[in-house]
């Protein structure tokens, strides 16, 4: 796609942000904010942290406004910006030596609460403690996952992007996304099988 032919919304407002309407990436902040800082937590597990990424990602997007071109979707763009930020964060050592082992007990840590607001209706307390420990050790699992599985994974099954999107994002082949998604299901069943026999027996 150029910038010529018919873009997507978001990618036109990117234009109109080139041609210097600050507006225009003002309504894409507004638009995007709150996903990328869902997404970011993905990787971090700390509300701070992915708010402090999703600043660094806006702001690698406002200075890529110059040379901008609407070569693919914005939303495809948007995320390969994001995944790169949020896998250097990852890879930094002082993160590496702050992540918690899967074995960690569960509900110890503060960041392990969804960043979403839960449905708190449910009349049975249990039910919503079994839920939250569940998703409490499948965050856990996810952090354990490589970088390129963990990064596949929340693309196509949070962000719900398809194969082809995820490839577009990841600079790689459908084939080899498709690889990196059946490898991480295969490692979160291994991983999670114990830590949810521990949660059923409690």
């Amino acid at each position: 796609m150029s910038d010529t032919e018919a873009p997507d919304g978001d990618a036109r407002l990117m234009l109109q942000f080139k041609a210097g309407d600050l507006g225009a990436f003002e309504l894409l902040f507004s638009r995007h904010s709150r996903v990328m800082i869902n997404f970011a937590y993905r990787f971090v597990r700390n509300r701070e942290v992915a708010e402090e990424l999703a600043q660094e990602i806006f702001i690698k997007v406002h200075d890529a406004g110059p040379s901008y071109r609407a070569e693919a979707k914005f939303t495809t763009w948007l995320y390969r910006i994001a995944t790169n930020v949020c896998l250097n964060e990852v890879r930094r050592p002082h993160f590496r030596a702050s992540h918690q082992s899967l074995d960690a007990p569960v509900g110890d840590d503060p960041d392990d609460r969804p960043l979403q607001i839960e449905d708190t209706r449910s009349p049975n307390p249990e039910v919503a403690m079994q839920r939250s420990a569940l998703g409490a050790v499948l965050r856990r699992a996810l952090g354990a996952l490589p970088e390129k599985q963990r990064a596949a994974f929340i693309l196509n099954k949070y962000q719900e992007l398809s194969y082809a999107e995820v490839a577009e994002v990841m600079r790689t082949s459908e084939k080899a996304v498709k690889s990196l998604i059946h490898r991480a299901k295969e490692a979160l069943a291994e991983r999670l099988a114990p830590q949810l026999e521990e949660l059923v027996m409690k």
